[in-house]
């Protein structure tokens, strides 16, 4: 649907309703933009000839360049304004369709502060970024990929300065001012401070990096300590039967079969294998994830798998009435996070699930004669072993949030200008060694492991952890409300927790204004960490007879 341009004097004497629908017609536009440039993403990451990188970082920085001039076009400013303007919305329009006003106006707001140049610009790095991060890993060779690095900060760090300017980012601006003050700089210094507040709040609106800082520290002097108790008992569960020879391809089958039962529609999207596990795709009904697979580990590949569908099972179930528009997407990126990671931890890494599920598994590699004989609590501690390793998308989940701090502070300092880029390998293995214990002797397994910074996706690592602990309040609620939640589990009857999940989280979207409020609503309690270090607590002093 084309919207034409019209005068404050014609859209003054329309209805709300007819400016709404105007409003959504422009959204929606936007939205199938987006998810084409999400297929060619997708595309890169899993099918895309590599002599293509040049092509494709060109076809998504023209569709950067379409879909960020439409988001800031003066038709999509005037319906805004208009309705900005109006009295009566609450009378005419419903909580999902304020919220859709409230969530372009901001977005409207924070894109016309940017630059077209500036946005294609980065569109091209992020292509370009990606295969160097590639190649830099293939070879363990950071120096390699520092370049592309640097120039990801120094645009990010341009658009958190377009975005104070303008008047977006009030928080982060506070902490610059109150910086410069300190350090006696003028308004023309170079000073970086506050800037990571900005970034953080791309992923996880409203929350404060102050408040984030008092968590993690919080975590660190809980889970240290329960880490170190775990060593000094000096024992580890067997798990040699998930080790081995596990033909890929079983795997996979294996992997397709247990997503599907847990509800992933695959007429509704597709599971493949790429470098680095994702979500991605074009709408709920193409939902677009990868997974990866390790012949002589079978926990990498079907963790990984339920994982993702976690992701998954979020946006296909995200709200149908409203679809295209901005109350559909996710609420924050911790939210999206607690999704993968209560279908990972909370189910797949308990007692039920393996009740149901490891007879299954042994039908798929009947062959394997040491699995035959394993129980259902062998299995669980086994996939429930805590061993400090290299890489974060492997670790346990009592280590797991030490990985989220080390990336935390990296990606802070280097931001806000505390480090440099040449500093980041250095800096890593030094952290590694003092949070885990782990000499770090490739940057193929240190720095250059993930592919968040090659995209410019510094602020995302937090909502890894906020995540773990949404997901612990949430499924907690869950079992208080589905009776005998469990057992449900033990006989594989997973679509009672992913209707539950779809109906009070995954179709609320955005209608809510942070995490926190969502959270609040669900479970009558602001995120906590105390519970999710109980839950930590609790169940590998079980485990672990501490």
């Amino acid at each position: 649907m084309t919207v034409l341009a019209k005068s404050s004097t014609e859209l003054r004497s329309e209805s709300v309703r007819s400016l709404y629908d105007q409003l959504t017609a422009r959204l929606k536009d936007l939205n199938h933009l987006n998810g084409i440039s999400g297929l060619l993403q997708w595309d890169q990451e899993v099918m895309m000839p590599s002599k293509a990188a040049a092509s494709r970082a060109d076809q998504l920085s023209t569709l950067a360049g379409v879909s960020h001039e439409m988001q800031t076009s003066s038709v999509l400013g005037s319906l805004l304004e208009e309705l900005e303007q109006r009295q009566d919305l609450s009378a005419e329009l419903n909580p999902y369709e304020l919220a859709n006003i409230r969530l372009s106006r901001k977005t409207y707001k924070e894109e016309t502060l940017l630059p077209v140049e500036l946005v294609k610009a980065n569109a091209a790095l992020n292509s370009k970024s990606v295969g160097a991060w590639v190649e830099a890993r293939k070879e363990s060779d950071f120096s390699k990929f520092a370049p592309f690095l640097q120039d990801q900060v120094n645009i990010l760090r341009q658009k958190v300065a377009y975005k104070m300017k303008g008047g977006v980012c009030e928080e982060a601006r506070k902490i610059n001012e109150k910086a410069r003050a300190s350090l006696g700089l003028t308004e023309t210094d170079e000073c970086y401070k506050g800037y990571y507040q900005a970034l953080l709040n791309d992923y996880e609106p409203g929350f404060k990096d102050d408040r984030l800082q008092v968590l993690f520290s919080d975590l660190k002097q809980n889970l240290v300590p329960l880490i170190a108790k775990i060593k000094a008992k000096n024992f580890q569960h067997d798990n040699s039967y998930i080790e081995g020879d596990f033909d890929v391809k079983k795997q996979t089958e294996f992997s397709h079969r247990i997503s599907k039962q847990i509800g992933f529609d695959t007429d509704a999207g597709r599971l493949d294998v790429s470098t680095h596990p994702f979500t991605g795709g074009a709408h709920p009904t193409d939902v677009r994830m990868t997974t990866r697979y390790t012949i002589n580990n079978f926990q990498e590949g079907i963790t990984g798998t339920i994982h993702e569908t976690g992701h998954s099972l979020y946006e296909q179930g995200r709200n149908k009435e409203f679809v295209d528009t901005p109350v559909s997407q996710a609420l924050s990126l911790g939210v999206h996070e607690s999704q993968s990671l209560l279908w990972e931890r909370m189910v797949a890494l308990s007692k039920p699930f393996w009740t149901y599920t490891l007879p299954l598994l042994k039908e798929q590699f009947p062959d394997r004669e040491d699995l035959q004989a394993v129980t259902p609590e062998q299995y669980y501690n086994a996939f429930n072993r805590v061993e400090p390793g290299f890489i974060r998308i492997e670790a346990d989940e009592v280590t797991y949030p030490m990985h989220v701090i080390l990336r935390y502070e990296i990606e802070k300092a280097l931001v806000e200008g505390d480090i440099q880029v040449a500093d980041v390998p250095a800096l890593w293995n030094a952290k590694m060694k003092e949070y885990l214990g782990l000499e770090v002797t490739e940057d193929r397994i240190g720095c250059l492991q993930d592919t968040h910074w090659a995209v410019g996706l510094i602020g995302y690592f937090p909502t890894y952890t906020l995540g773990s602990i949404y997901a612990v309040q949430i499924f907690a609620t869950a079992k208080a409300a589905i009776p005998n939640l469990d057992e449900n589990l033990a006989k594989g009857e997973f679509p009672v927790l992913k209707e539950w999940l779809n109906k009070n989280v995954h179709e609320q979207g955005s209608l809510r204004e942070s995490g926190d409020d969502l959270i609040f609503d669900l479970t009558g309690k602001h995120l906590d960490s105390s519970l999710y270090v109980k839950y930590l607590t609790d169940k590998y002093t079980a485990i672990y007879d501490l």
